[in-house]
């Protein structure tokens, strides 16, 4: 299994006015967050300690036995998604159904996006054939 970061599911945040480490936890429907001060805190060091006490308390009531490995939520369709599969939408502009992936490695990775125009090939199969092609780019790119 992946070694996970010290800091999964915690952010480092120093900008102007804002300094502290910020815990934010969300799976299956279930969340939590909170921000740790570094002024409250005592400094930097002491705001991290207590946000990682936070975190792996409260992401054990989470995620349960899981923890702290169900790292990510389960990836689940938009509201907006018009076509019931995730990375595959219809473009009113081009009247098509377009699959969407991505390829390469690390920061190279670029999105990738494959046309089905309903012109060429009706409604359904143009559907039928951006899932298809979805499912078979992202198997074929898959992050190892």
């Amino acid at each position: 299994m992946k070694k996970l970061s010290p800091l999964h599911h915690i952010s480092i945040i120093e900008s102007r006015g804002t300094n502290c480490a910020w815990v934010r936890i969300k799976y299956d429907g279930k969340s939590f967050q909170q921000s740790f001060s570094f002024k409250k805190y005592g400094g930097k060091r002491n705001a991290i300690k207590a946000a990682k006490r936070k975190r792996d308390q409260e992401g054990r009531k989470i995620y349960g036995t899981n923890w702290p490995y169900a790292k990510y939520s389960p990836r689940k369709i938009s509201p907006l998604n018009n076509s019931g599969e995730i990375g595959v939408s219809y473009s009113k502009k081009d009247q098509s159904w377009v699959a969407t992936w991505q390829e390469g490695k690390g920061l190279r990775r670029n999105q990738k996006n494959a046309y089905f125009s309903i012109n060429k090939y009706g409604q359904d199969k143009a559907k039928k054939l951006a899932v298809k092609a979805r499912r078979i780019a992202v198997k074929a790119n898959r992050v190892r």
